[in-house]
């Protein structure tokens, strides 16, 4: 019996050795979550603890980076949003919809596409808005 469950073993092994392995990056994976507002390239934009604009964000997500981002879907594409830093169904929507007029995947995701697609508020700008690169 011992033999079987060795030569088995063995068996299992040198199959998955030749099987190919594929690993996929995941939207979360690929980018840290947004947490805060960020001053970069002078705009203010959501961005992640490595002050970077590269981050991820979507529907439940609360805080600063979500105030951030509905004051720019106000400011630069005039969505009547509460800034509450609420990330619900109403700055999703408003979301998709820029997503969509942009030529993006619209699933109402901010991440470093719709990043570097949207315009973002300039600072001292006066309403002006612009788009950031990273």
């Amino acid at each position: 019996m011992r033999r079987f469950k060795v030569t088995m073993a063995l068996a299992v092994v040198a199959a998955s050795a030749t099987l190919p392995v594929v690993l996929t990056a995941t939207p979360a994976a690929a980018a840290p979550q947004c947490v805060l507002a960020l001053y970069y390239q002078n705009n203010y934009v959501p961005g992640s603890d490595d002050l970077s604009p590269n981050c991820t964000m979507g529907y439940g997500a609360y805080g600063n980076a979500v105030r951030e981002l509905q004051t720019n879907l106000n400011t630069c594409y005039r969505k009547g949003l509460t800034v509450d830093g609420d990330f619900g169904g109403r700055t999703r929507d408003a979301l998709k919809s820029v997503q969509s007029a942009l030529g993006i995947a619209s699933d109402g995701v901010y991440g470093p596409q719709t990043a570097r697609a949207m315009n973002h508020r300039i600072v001292a700008g006066g309403g002006s808005c612009d788009r950031i690169t990273f």
